[in-house]
């Protein structure tokens, strides 16, 4: 049985799951790392680190908007070229932003 969602029969029926680790955009699924949610923000920071000493980006993604600005105040306090943009953010300020991040103005994007 070929299903993205299946139901209780085809679960029943089925003799196995197959993965699908290429997608048919021909993106492969990247490897994720589960790290303990006590030292997210540490980890957060000194991944931030490994990324800017390569000359690389980072987004960040944040459950709410007042997580994103919080967020963005303390990697600031930190010394992090940082900005946060969400569903507040006018058109034009997401277009300026967009275009900065792209140009290195500031590493950190957290939305």
């Amino acid at each position: 049985f070929v299903s993205a969602t299946p139901a209780d029969y085809e679960k029943t029926h089925a003799g196995q799951v197959v993965e699908q680790v290429v997608r048919p955009t021909g993106l492969v699924d990247p490897v994720l790392e589960v790290r303990p949610a006590q030292t997210q923000v540490d980890d957060l920071l000194s991944e931030i680190s490994l990324r800017v000493a390569k000359n690389e980006r980072v987004l960040v993604t944040t459950l709410t908007k007042r997580m994103a600005e919080d967020l963005t105040d303390y990697l600031n306090e930190h010394g992090v070229k940082v900005r946060y943009l969400h569903s507040d953010i006018d058109t034009v300020e997401r277009v300026e932003i967009i275009r900065d991040l792209r140009l290195g103005e500031f590493d950190v994007l957290v939305g």
